[in-house]
């Protein structure tokens, strides 16, 4: 007879073993968010974009990078990089350094174009097809028609006060377009025989059953692929909503191109067995040359890869690799002249640049006023090659994108509106070509003016071909600093007390908020609000700053996430807990040719605040992660801090916003107080404050918080 069960006999799962909900939660999605759930949901996407080209009998264009996955390629008439963060809030800038102008051969061709991206859950379009674009529309339009043609938003996601907002914005970016780039305006013209106007399509939107006829103007079709997606994926039966986008995090090296010519294949893959198949598909693929491109309107600057590069029809190749190429592909391609600018891969490589660059004057010397064709070569061709190309281009070509080797730039002739025009040459000829900011700060430094004293003096480069021969570049020297007359005496000169550099006060106090978990800022916030929806009391908690381990390959500045935590008491004895971040950066005027022109007053650098992007980088992500790899954590523009300087107590730096910051109806401005000593870079007992006011309908009060810490 057996005996009755007991507790002893029963075994329990261990508690470590158990998956608590939220475990349960981030396996259910990441299952929904699989490699197969994604190339479904892109392909289902695909048959909505194919019949607005079809309706509209127009050609597709690819936003780059997203906007590709959901064009087949023998479909893909162009790739433009119109970027979401040009049209984030604050920011809405027409950007000098992709001007995406291939956009106008096309339309030039086929009176218009579909424009195809996406965007992630939470949003109907990307900011890049909502503001963006059409902030670019009407910037080429005023530039090429010389009238003060409307700029069009989508009422649905741009609202009244932020249409008017970027508005005001656009005479100063339609100037820095004609001055900074110079464009070739009677060429653009006559591409053009009517002006662009953005029309904006979704999978929402009611399409007609007849082509619709524009004869006012151009239509640029502004395709969102997805369709909008209001709750969690796992409800959607396996459909992702923006499903390319940030491809680097899911793809495991699958490309478009991939994908579209082993579509089924993949597509009747399981989960499981899809990274092997990609790996062995990307293994496959064929060593097919690589792709030159000649830049325009040169008529013999080409640039490309060094991987499977065909030297043939080139009689000068410069290359940027750590190993010079192949003698014997040299001489195969009957080369004449070869410059080995020994370049490290990443951005060792573009500090190596820095210290190759002045050969290329040596290189030079010898060559006739006109040369043959020019190649210059670098492993990815997107950087290197790029940087290279843009110094020959503002030392040697004249406006007309002629090269003159015996006729080289003057120093006082370039600068950097000088080398944006130059390398807008560079990016039209293909957008694809997008230099670093660490190439392109050591173009600067070799072409304008170097931090180190030495670069301003002539310089001796050795190399195989040239050892120890002389070179100078066309730097501007800096002026020493006026000699005290010869009439003072020794000892005169030796009571001096010599000038102390100022230190960059923005730098320094962005250095001192940087804070941990083990030593966070304390602080306290009054909240005062006149309208009873919003109540007034006090927050009292703890903020860290802390520093975000960027890739190389991004353009951010240095950024400190600020997250901070702590209780909000009410006025009426209410308890609630209080969380938020906001990304802090240094910005600056001259770190990079990319950066937009901006009055004599915004020189040097500043510190600015963006929202923190919940949607793409999800609440449950820790601190640590930062705002990704790539900022995708950086939303927003918030608030720019204008100059800091004393104010009544001289122990005190005080500044206040840039500009008023218009949320909806509602408008912010802010100020804020350092103690001095944080802009000296001085330790001990620091603390700062700022104070936000919020006036409109809907809002009426101020937030004032105080931080502490010990150095």
């Amino acid at each position: 007879m057996s005996q009755p069960l007991k507790e002893a006999d029963i075994i329990f799962p261990h508690l470590s073993n158990t998956p608590n909900l939220s475990q349960t939660l981030s396996s259910l999605r990441r299952s929904t968010l699989s490699i197969h759930n994604r190339l479904a949901s892109i392909s289902t996407d695909s048959d909505f974009v194919t019949s607005v080209a079809v309706l509209h009998s127009l050609p597709l264009v690819a936003n780059e990078r997203c906007g590709s996955w959901y064009i087949p390629p023998s479909l893909k008439s162009e790739s433009v990089y119109f970027k979401s963060t040009d049209g984030h809030m604050g920011e809405w800038r027409f950007s000098l350094r992709r001007l995406n102008l291939q956009l106008l051969d096309v339309v030039e061709k086929w009176g218009g174009a579909v424009i195809v991206d996406s965007t992630r859950r939470g949003k109907s379009m990307p900011d890049a097809l909502s503001k963006t674009v059409p902030i670019w529309c009407c910037v080429v339009n005023r530039a090429i028609f010389g009238e003060k043609h409307e700029l069009f938003t989508p009422p649905q996601a741009v609202s009244e006060s932020e249409h008017a907002q970027i508005e005001k914005r656009i005479e100063g970016l339609v100037h820095q377009f004609l001055d900074i780039c110079k464009p070739n305006i009677p060429n653009l013209r006559a591409k053009l025989q009517k002006p662009l106007r953005p029309i904006w399509v979704t999978q929402q939107s009611s399409l007609s059953s007849s082509p619709p006829s524009f004869p006012g103007f151009h239509s640029i079709v502004l395709c969102t692929a997805s369709r909008r997606v209001r709750g969690a994926e796992g409800s959607e039966n396996g459909y992702i909503q923006g499903a390319a986008d940030d491809h680097e995090a899911w793809a495991q090296g699958l490309t478009p191109t991939l994908f579209w010519k082993n579509k089924d294949l993949l597509m009747g893959t399981s989960e499981e067995d899809a990274p092997s198949l990609i790996e062995r598909l990307i293994s496959e693929k064929d060593g097919s040359s690589a792709v030159m491109t000649l830049i325009k309107p040169t008529s013999q600057l080409y640039i490309s890869s060094s991987q499977n590069v065909d030297l043939g029809g080139f009689n000068v190749v410069i290359s940027c690799t750590p190993e010079p190429l192949s003698p014997t592909s040299l001489k195969d391609a009957n080369v004449q002249h070869y410059l080995h600018l020994k370049c490290q891969t990443g951005k060792l490589g573009s500090r190596d640049l820095r210290s190759q660059l002045p050969r290329l004057l040596t290189f030079f010397t010898s060559f006739p006023a006109h040369p043959n064709n020019i190649l210059v070569c670098c492993p990815t061709s997107k950087d290197l090659s790029v940087g290279t190309a843009l110094a020959i281009l503002c030392l040697y070509a004249d406006d007309a994108g002629q090269l003159d080797l015996k006729k080289r730039m003057e120093a006082k002739g370039i600068n950097k509106a000088f080398i944006k025009q130059r390398l807008s040459w560079i990016t039209t000829s293909n957008p694809a070509l997008n230099p670093s900011r660490a190439t392109l700060q050591s173009v600067n430094a070799v072409l304008l003016e170097s931090q180190d004293p030495k670069a301003a003096l002539p310089t001796k480069h050795s190399s195989e071909n040239t050892p120890g021969l002389p070179t100078s570049l066309p730097i501007r020297q800096t002026k020493p600093d006026a000699q005290e007359p010869e009439t003072k005496n020794e000892h005169d000169h030796k009571d001096e007390v010599p000038k102390q550099k100022l230190p960059n006060i923005p730098a320094a106090i962005f250095r001192h908020l940087e804070s941990t978990d083990d030593r966070p800022w304390n602080f306290t916030r009054t909240l005062r609000s006149a309208l009873s929806t919003h109540p007034s009391g006090t927050v009292t908690g703890t903020a860290t700053f802390t520093p975000c381990n960027l890739s190389s390959s991004t353009t951010l500045p240095l950024t400190l996430l600020y997250a901070e935590q702590g209780d909000f008491v009410t006025d009426s004895g209410l308890r609630f807990t209080a969380r938020r971040k906001y990304v802090y950066q240094l910005k600056s005027e001259v770190d990079s040719a990319d950066d937009e022109v901006k009055g004599k007053e915004d020189k040097g650098n500043y510190i600015a605040v963006h929202f923190f992007d919940d949607e793409k980088m999800p609440r449950s992500a820790t601190t640590a992660e930062g705002v990704g790899e790539k900022g995708e954590g950086v939303g927003g523009l918030f608030v720019e801090m204008g100059e800091l300087k004393p104010h009544g107590d001289v122990h005190v730096l005080h500044a206040k916003n840039r500009e008023q910051h218009l949320c909806a109806a509602d408008l912010y401005t802010a100020s804020w107080q350092f103690l001095e000593a944080m802009g000296r870079g001085e330790g001990g007992e620091l603390w700062w404050e700022v104070r936000y006011d919020a006036k409109g309908p809907k809002k009426d009060y101020y937030s004032s918080t105080r931080y502490t810490r010990s150095q």
